[in-house]
């Protein structure tokens, strides 16, 4: 009875003295988390499989058993791998790399998945990387989510950074919609194939969408014959630089029309031009109305080419035109001042005083035009008697032409080998192009 009280008083004491974290007695044969000295492992959430089974000399053997010491099976840096195995990659992490997977994993027990030291992934990525988390408005959705090995493997990779994937690839895992956009379309933006990361900070940015900087800068960067452009334009375009920018008129990523444009090039512009737009002092009319009311339509706007006449970034020519052209409703003549006209029409049309097949306006041999526009003082401009988009009459004659203020009357009509025209308050005049018409003063 005594020998049964004696043997139960010396359970206690050792009991107590393990938990005390005292050295056991010699020839203790229980495992490590049931000595008492480490019996919390085997409380946290997540407990390394050796612990779990009680089997610590996987990795731990005796050195000295009367002073309960022990060491390494192996090296450090050896130990671990020795049942992780770990796929030969060109970029490894560098804690992999130097064999201390300690300063990630808790090797007996955590309170976390994968028995990382930290809370959370992104807590222990920034225990050695910066923490980005504040540094940006925008955060990009792993980011925020604290999941850094949703594009980077933790250990290694054979892809720099270790990331998952290289170039666009990564990021297609789950932007799959561009994806399927970029191999439909045949036009593709070329930071696209090779790496979304030209224009977008894969982890923040103080710019929607994560993109390292605003618009027009972004695009202006690589762009450089574009920005030069619109430095030095005399006359710009706002939707290089208002609202979207560049973005008004571009797809960033692909399309299936030219210049990566958001449509066909006449439909985008009838996307602004679809209103009374303001220009300095003035109203540019609704050109898309214009059109559908006018049946006559210029020959680029057969062609829906607008920028056949008018550069879309900026330009040193009135109304954005890409050749000189006179801006007023007179003008003396010189052939320097229609250079825009004269790349499609023939300048003997202006030129020549007498002919019979440089224009049809012409009274017998007498040029009509040449009596209009070639002067030195008062010179009409094409902008007298004709619309350069649309018009109600044939040749592009306009019903109307702006005087100042007034818009003034043509009063346009047709004849078989002419026609007349009586315009604001001057009598009407006539020519026929087989038979010359005398026209005489006004009495």
């Amino acid at each position: 009875m005594m020998l049964r009280g004696l043997t139960v008083v010396v359970i206690a004491v050792t009991a107590l003295t393990l938990a005390r974290g005292q050295t056991p007695p010699p020839g203790y044969q229980g495992s490590c988390t049931d000595a008492g000295c480490h019996a919390e492992y085997a409380k946290r959430p997540v407990i390394h499989s050796p612990v779990e089974t009680g089997t610590c000399d996987a990795c731990h053997e005796v050195a000295d058993e009367k002073a309960h010491k022990f060491e390494f099976t192996a090296e450090e840096s050896e130990l671990c791998v020795e049942c992780h195995e770990f796929d030969d990659v060109k970029t490894v992490h560098q804690p992999v790399e130097d064999g201390t997977c300690t300063a990630c994993h808790d090797p007996h027990a955590s309170q976390n998945a994968k028995l990382l030291t930290a809370d959370s992934e992104a807590a222990l990525c920034f225990e050695c990387h910066d923490d980005f988390s504040d540094e940006h408005e925008f955060l990009h959705g792993p980011v925020a989510a604290e999941t850094c090995t949703a594009c980077h493997l933790p250990h290694g990779s054979d892809h720099g950074s270790i990331l998952v994937a290289e170039g666009s690839g990564l990021c297609l895992r789950c932007h799959s919609d561009m994806g399927s956009r970029i191999k439909k379309d045949a036009g593709v933006h070329e930071p696209v194939k090779g790496g979304c990361v030209d224009c977008h900070d894969p982890h923040g940015a103080d710019h929607r969408l994560f993109v390292t900087s605003a618009q027009p800068d972004l695009c202006l960067d690589c762009h450089d014959e574009i920005s030069d452009l619109v430095d030095d334009a005399e006359v710009g375009h706002d939707a290089v630089t208002v609202d979207r920018a560049c973005l008004n008129c571009h797809d960033p990523h692909e399309s299936a029309h030219g210049s990566l444009l958001l449509n066909k090039p006449m439909a985008l512009c009838l996307k602004c031009h679809n209103q009374e737009l303001p220009s300095g002092d003035r109203k540019l009319a609704n050109i898309a109305k214009h059109l559908k009311e006018k049946p006559h339509h210029h020959g680029p706007i057969q062609d829906e080419d607008c920028t056949a006449c008018h550069t879309p970034h900026g330009g040193e020519f009135f109304r954005l035109l890409t050749g000189a052209f006179p801006g007023s409703f007179y003008s003396s003549y010189s052939e320097d001042g229609y250079a825009l006209c004269f790349e499609c029409h023939d300048v003997e049309l202006a030129e020549e005083e007498a002919t019979d097949e440089a224009t049809g306006f012409r009274n017998g041999e007498k040029n009509l035009h040449f009596v209009h526009v070639n002067r030195e003082v008062k010179g009409r401009t094409c902008r007298a008697c004709h619309d350069f988009h649309a018009s109600d009459n044939d040749k592009h004659i306009a019903r109307t032409v702006p005087f100042g203020e007034w818009a003034i009357p043509i009063n346009y009509r047709a004849t078989e080998a002419g026609g007349s025209c009586q315009p604001g308050c001057h009598k009407r005049y006539t020519y026929d192009r087989e038979t010359a018409v005398v026209n005489l003063p006004a009495p």
